[in-house]
């Protein structure tokens, strides 16, 4: 009966530690998220944001964020980092910089103009933005048109142009087509520059945004990607930042074009900076907590062990004996420690016997008025009284 009621007892206490266990599991699926949805963010989870491609280099292990918390005091804000904020180191670092909307300054583009020539990556995805103010501060030789580039190549109208002409590159692998949305074009120097993509040859630039093509408007094919080497680094340009959403990736090879994208800014870095300082925030960037719905693999571990170890506990006395051994164990440390702290470290003092003569010798340094026949007389007698006592503790009790 006592056993019986051991067992329960151990149970009520297990159902509590698995409870709890429970709500801590909970609460760990749930993780604070930075969010927001302007266009092409990295922080917009949404059809038009760039979040997976920040996740994908977050993967790798190469993503750098961008921004800083700030405390207001009633509440945390984020604060985007400027370029010159931005830890860039040319040969380790990359800079992806898509749909910019604000200006760049000509000290922006010194810095940024630098980083590339001493060995940086920079990607700059930018249709009808502010990247020729960055071209232009680089000293870089490449322009976006600005135009909108349409195709009668298309897919439903032909503001959705499909790109099927590709050049051999390591940002073309896997690709045979891709779905454009509202491209514009690049204009390149054929001398520092390789394009990558083209329109095809059905395509024009609508100079007036009637949608029509008409006498006068150029003509393609039009640049749609290009590499351009800028001293020891190179800009990677895309002429659509929409080819890079998370909409857009379903369609045609897009994934596969966003694949190689991060893959060409990650490898051999070991960081990479997406720029989202040089973007009009009109909806703010809020900070929440979501529910992740995954649980990490040492979380799975420690509801699997403690499940053993109660498993094992209520069912048999292996735990109670291990628990006991243990603390016997500690106490037995701890007491040891304990007497080797306390205990003194002096060594004994030695104690040396006198000979009579050495204590003849004392005895008239410290009292030369003594007679010194007295002193060896008392000495003797002293020595004479010690035997017998000696003697007689050694013949032992006497037995009557």
């Amino acid at each position: 009966m006592a056993l019986l009621r051991g067992r329960l007892a151990k149970g009520y206490v297990s159902i509590i530690v698995i409870g709890a266990a429970a709500v801590l599991l909970l609460v760990s699926m749930f993780a604070p998220a930075v969010s927001s949805s302007e266009d092409f963010a990295i922080y917009n989870t949404g059809w038009n944001g760039t979040s997976g491609l920040a996740v994908s280099t977050f993967e790798l292990g190469k993503f750098s964020p961008s921004f800083e918390l700030a405390n207001t005091g009633t509440s945390m804000e984020v604060v985007q980092m400027g370029l010159e904020e931005l830890d860039l180191e040319p040969v380790d670092s990359a800079l992806a910089i898509i749909g910019p909307s604000v200006v760049f300054t000509a000290a922006e583009g010194e810095l940024v103009g630098e980083f590339v020539r001493n060995g940086g990556i920079l990607l700059l995805a930018d249709d009808f933005g502010t990247g020729n103010t960055l071209l232009e501060g680089m000293g870089a030789k490449s322009r976006l048109s600005g135009k909108l580039a349409m195709d009668l190549a298309f897919n439903k109208k032909p503001e959705f142009s499909v790109c099927f002409d590709l050049r051999s590159d390591q940002l073309t692998k896997n690709i045979s087509a891709l779905l454009l949305n509202y491209p514009s074009s690049i204009d390149i120097d054929a001398a520092t520059t390789k394009p990558i993509a083209y329109t095809s040859v059905a395509s024009w630039l609508d100079l007036n945004n009637d949608m029509l093509q008409e006498f006068g408007e150029p003509r393609g094919p039009f640049v749609l990607m290009a590499r351009e080497s800028l001293g020891a680094g190179s800009i990677v340009l895309l002429s659509d930042p929409s080819l890079l959403i998370n909409g857009m990736q379903e369609y045609l090879n897009n994934s596969a074009l966003s694949d190689n994208i991060v893959s060409e800014i990650c490898t051999g870095r070991t960081s990479v900076f997406f720029d989202e300082s040089h973007r009009n925030y009109f909806d703010p960037i809020s900070i929440t907590m979501e529910f992740t719905n995954s649980v990490s693999p040492n979380a799975k571990a420690g509801v699997v062990l403690l499940t053993f170890v109660l498993v094992l506990w209520i069912t048999t006395d292996y735990v109670d004996r291990v628990v006991s051994l243990a603390i016997r164990r500690v106490i037995v440390a701890y007491t040891w420690i304990l007497k080797h702290i306390f205990r003194s470290s002096r060594k004994p003092t030695e104690t040396h016997a006198l000979s009579p003569e050495e204590i003849e010798e004392q005895l008239s340094e410290r009292h030369p008025d003594w007679r010194p026949g007295l002193i060896r007389y008392m000495l003797k007698e002293n020595e004479r009284h010690s035997s017998a006592v000696r003697e007689k503790l050694a013949e032992g009790p006497r037995q009557g």
